[in-house]
């Protein structure tokens, strides 16, 4: 757990890799602290400057192996994070003030971000992730980005992306797709009418071979950029 507090010292400021990412920050917070580490994650974010195409939000997350929470933070590798550095004594102050409401983490993660839909982020704050073993990710993406662009009046101002896992993340899984909703059931009526539309079966059939091997329910309590 210390470790991967300290790991976050990295979220806002620096980055390794060449291409637009994310970092995703799996925790397990202790029952009746989660307001407490809401208040911790957004008096340390809050106000910030980000560099264009930066951010960070906290999420709760339901039926994923015994984790609560994760912090996502994503932007360019290049500019990635805050224009503003905090100081030693602030990520001290902030990741001993988390560390007192976590008991542990597990199935962190380095993201990229293959594609995403347009939508609108403040309607739409639950979504569902499919975590995939994928053997031809050439032609999953053709398939995906074809089964997206033709269902974008089933989607609405939903949001709808696919990741890759390049390091960490579920076991087994390469890929994850992300598909964002109002609530709950709103993301299952979405998940019905995808496939129950005209292009489903090409899809399935397009992708290549697939493995699914884990879905579960995010839902976004607090994002600045």
């Amino acid at each position: 757990m210390k470790k991967l507090l300290m790991l976050l010292a990295l979220v806002f400021t620096t980055s390794i890799f060449a291409q637009t990412s994310g970092r995703i920050y799996n925790m397990k917070v202790m029952p009746g602290h989660a307001p407490s580490v809401l208040n911790i994650f957004s008096d340390f974010a809050e106000g910030q400057e980000w560099n264009e195409g930066s951010g960070v939000m906290l999420q709760s997350v339901q039926f994923k192996n015994g984790v609560t929470h994760r912090i996502v933070a994503w932007g360019n590798p290049e500019n990635f994070g805050t224009k503003q550095e905090k100081t030693d004594s602030e990520w001290t102050a902030y990741l001993e003030q988390l560390n007192n409401h976590l008991s542990f983490a597990n199935d962190s993660s380095v993201i990229t971000s293959l594609g995403f839909s347009e939508g609108d982020v403040s309607k739409n704050k639950s979504a569902k992730i499919f975590d995939l073993k994928v053997h031809e990710p050439a032609k999953f993406k053709l398939a995906f980005d074809k089964i997206v662009k033709q269902n974008k009046s089933i989607l609405g101002d939903r949001r709808m992306g696919l990741l890759s896992i390049d390091a960490g993340g579920t076991p087994g899984a390469t890929h994850s797709i992300v598909v964002y909703g109002k609530d709950l059931n709103d993301l299952v009526l979405l998940e019905r009418k995808f496939r129950d539309s005209k292009g489903f079966g090409d899809y399935i059939k397009d992708r290549g071979k697939v493995e699914y091997i884990q879905n579960y329910y995010i839902n976004t309590l607090a994002r600045f950029n």
